[in-house]
């Protein structure tokens, strides 16, 4: 979603009722009290019923005792940390659908920011340069439409036959790695991500069991062609499906895409029904 767009949706919620959304509840999670005080000021136009604590052992406390619509976390928290935090959020299933909104100050690396993709729905807003942006994300998700977009991800059905499977997902874009963790472990499969060609392979050497992988084909360096024709040079994956992730889909793609290696191509954005009924379909061969 744009920023302009989360914008308007701030206008939305800031002036209608509170009875007509509901009422929707954010946690903080701030060790610092000066800021944890910014991030309250910034969300109270929101109209949203904010709880504000300092640790990570007060915010499961807090999430064991009521449902909350968005957590805002910062990483670096005394005791627990907020890393923590999102593996507890995670590993229990009543929680692992809620969004959490990461605002931290810390230069995150590229490992630490796809660690932070295995935890569903993870948002990463830098702190430095993005007070904004923290709010126009907040509003996001409690605005109806977020809602909305989560629910239909969620009424995808559940393949039973994908359960245990192991999938790599290989996309440059972290946005993308989130979403598509998201769907594919709703259905069961043990997903391993990678933001490059060159990791990519390192994975699937480390890891021969691996039965199908999702590559985008637009990556910088090593491309999604490239990287295919690799791994279809390791004799152990010479024969098991690869699915290519196109931006759109323009004529000669597909026959580019198979050329290359690929068993099936699919244009993003992605449906999600039909992949995982490509999915299926794949692995049942």
């Amino acid at each position: 979603m744009s920023l302009d767009g989360a914008r308007k949706r701030i206008a939305v919620l800031e002036r209608a009722p509170t009875e007509a959304l509901g009422t929707r509840h954010v946690l903080v999670v701030e060790d610092e009290p000066v800021q944890r005080d910014h991030i309250v000021k910034l969300i109270e136009p929101l109209a949203a019923e904010t709880t504000a604590v300092a640790t990570g052992e007060e915010a499961v406390a807090a999430l064991e005792s009521e449902p909350f619509d968005c957590i805002v976390v910062d990483l670096g928290l005394p005791g627990m940390s907020g890393w923590q935090v999102i593996d507890h959020v995670r590993a229990k299933k009543s929680l692992r659908s809620t969004p959490v909104l990461v605002y931290t100050a810390k230069e995150l690396t590229r490992k630490e920011e796809l660690k932070l993709g295995r935890a569903t729905k993870t948002i990463v807003v830098k702190e430095v340069r993005s007070p904004e942006r923290l709010r126009d994300e907040v509003a996001a998700i409690l605005s109806s439409g977020a809602q909305d977009d989560v629910a239909e991800q969620g009424a995808v059905e559940i393949e039973s036959s994908l359960a245990g499977k192991k999938v790599l997902v290989v996309d440059d874009d972290v946005r993308n790695i989130f979403a598509l963790t998201a769907l594919l472990e709703r259905q069961g499969m043990d997903v391993t991500a990678s933001d490059n060609g060159i990791d990519a392979l390192t994975a699937l050497g480390e890891n021969k069991e691996i039965d199908i992988a999702l590559v985008d084909v637009m990556m910088p360096e090593m491309d999604g062609y490239a990287t295919m024709s690799k791994m279809r040079s390791l004799p152990f994956f010479q024969t098991r499906p690869i699915i290519a992730l196109t931006a759109k889909a323009m004529k000669g793609d597909r026959e580019k895409c198979i050329e290359a290696g690929a068993s099936d191509y699919i244009a993003k954005p992605v449906d999600s029904a039909h992949l995982v009924g490509m999915l299926r379909s794949w692995l049942s061969h």
